[in-house]
Formats: structure tokens, C-alpha cells, sequence
């Protein structure tokens, strides 16, 4: 689905998954085929944003992170 929107630039996803590790692994590796994807969201308990900086995910804050609400 990440691959098929080609113009995303962000991306937020609520926390509804046991094993959330191993979805926002798929979801990074899919991104790769996303190339104007530059954030990505996990909502829901702790929330947690990550940036994509020179083809890598990092963790950034809320605070550098797009509004999407």
C-alpha cells in the first residue's frame, strides 16, 4: 500500500499490533519504493516519530515532526 502512494510525504499508523516492531520493520523496508516519504508516526500509548535523513530512519521529536490532526 506504502509503495502505491508514491507522492506520501507522511505517514502515521496507530498502535493496534502486538509485535508493532516487526510492522514498522515491513513498513520502513517498504517505504524504500516511497521515495517522498520523509516521516513516519507511530500513535497511540507512546507515541514515537522517526525522520528520514539521507535514506535512513532516525527518531525525531514531535516537535520537527509535520502536523498531521
Amino acid at each position: 500500500m506504502i509503495a502505491a502512494l508514491t507522492s506520501l510525504r507522511v505517514f502515521a499508523f496507530e498502535n493496534t499490533v502486538v509485535n508493532w516492531k516487526n510492522s514498522i520493520s515491513f513498513i520502513m523496508k517498504a517505504s524504500d519504493r516511497a521515495p517522498h516519504l520523509e516521516y513516519l508516526a507511530k500513535t497511540g500509548g507512546q507515541d514515537t516519530h522517526w525522520k528520514r535523513v539521507g535514506g535512513e530512519w532516525v527518531i525525531c521529536d514531535e516537535e520537527e515532526f509535520p502536523s498531521f490532526e
